[in-house]
């Protein structure tokens, strides 16, 4: 594996996890304005490569409430998101993992490592529905 991700880093959303979490709960006409700007690069042998495909994989990550995605970004790499929701129930955000798809596969990934994943961000998404009522009572000085 290769990629380097630091702040700032762009990567295409449909060959990514996290992209496909964050796409998947984009209301339609959004993700559709942005799907029609999507060139849909080959990045490797196993990337998807047109819409509707992606939007195939964008209805089970809805249905699932996570995604993975094996080798599409970089051969060797395999990853696992799943969506962070605000106190109105909006996906704001996705929280995702990587590693080596020769430490890991894909059943390892799902049986394993997505758990832990999507547990994670439920446990960010309750923090964040609580947020404003913490904020709330440090203004009132409590």
């Amino acid at each position: 594996m290769s990629i380097t991700v630091s702040v700032g880093t762009r990567v295409p959303a449909y060959a990514t996890s996290m992209g496909r979490v964050l796409l998947a709960f984009t209301p339609e006409p959004h993700l559709s304005r942005a799907l029609a700007s999507t060139s849909f690069a080959q990045l490797t042998p196993n990337t998807v490569t047109t819409e509707a495909a992606l939007r195939g994989i964008l209805k089970q990550v809805r249905e699932r409430g996570w995604s993975i995605v094996d080798q599409e970004l970089e051969l060797g790499l395999i990853s696992a998101s799943a969506p962070v929701y605000d106190s109105a129930g909006h996906v704001v955000a996705a929280l995702a993992t990587s590693t080596s798809s020769a430490r890991f596969t894909r059943h390892e990934v799902r049986s394993g490592i997505v758990p832990a994943v999507v547990e994670t961000a439920a446990k960010i998404s309750a923090e964040l529905q609580i947020l404003p009522i913490k904020a709330a009572s440090r203004k009132r000085g409590s």
